[in-house]
């Protein structure tokens, strides 16, 4: 079995992202062709963000089947995944960034803080690195850990380690591969010089 596969709608930072990141990666899998590709080959799947929404629409039984069946699934908005994710619930909500312009300012801070700084996730990316912008919020889903919440507990990030049928789900509000592939927003590069390596070993520990 391949550990981590990414999908990919054909943009040009995502395929960027891809190659920065292919030695944690297995496999690009090219969106609208998505129905070719035994998604349970791999112990995780990856849709970056800002991909072709009508593609994932397209393709949602498969997403959710896979997620049913046991796979581990990580999705980064704006994804609108609450429209197409239907094996579990994400209550996804529209919110703002307060401050767009925050990192340019002395003392300058995004609204969020990392509720449990000890997992693991947290520790392979610091805090300032989680921070440049998000796109909307999660309501609280009980049993999911939080990773990164904005200061009215909204969720950022979160991570459910277990669905019924054994499956996992990485949700996020925010976009590291776009900035990441088009380059800007030095954060976003240093978010997933964390996030790849620590997606790696953990899929390795479920092997």
């Amino acid at each position: 079995m391949k550990d981590i596969g990414f999908i990919t709608s054909g943009d040009g930072a995502q395929l960027k992202c891809y190659l920065d990141f292919a030695g944690f990666l297995d496999e690009r899998i090219y969106l609208p062709f998505l129905d070719r590709v035994d998604l349970t080959a791999f112990r995780a799947i990856v849709v970056p963000d800002f991909s072709n929404q009508a593609l994932l629409h397209r393709h949602a039984r498969q997403l959710n089947a896979y997620l049913a069946q046991g796979g581990f699934l990580v999705v980064f908005e704006p994804n609108r995944m609450d429209q197409w994710l239907d094996v579990v619930e994400v209550p996804w909500f529209a919110r703002e960034t307060e401050d767009w312009k925050w990192w340019m300012k002395p003392g300058g801070r995004m609204e969020a803080y990392q509720p449990e700084p000890r997992h693991p996730m947290a520790q392979a990316i610091p805090l300032p690195a989680m921070c440049w912008h998000f796109f909307g919020a999660f309501r609280f889903v009980p049993d999911a850990t939080p990773i990164l919440n904005l200061d009215h507990d909204e969720g950022c990030l979160m991570y459910d380690q277990r669905l019924q049928g054994g499956g996992r789900l990485i949700a996020s509000t925010l976009d590291p591969h776009t900035h990441h592939g088009r380059g800007f927003m030095p954060a976003t590069t240093r978010f997933l010089e964390g996030f790849y390596p620590w997606l790696k070993a953990e899929v390795g520990r479920d092997g």
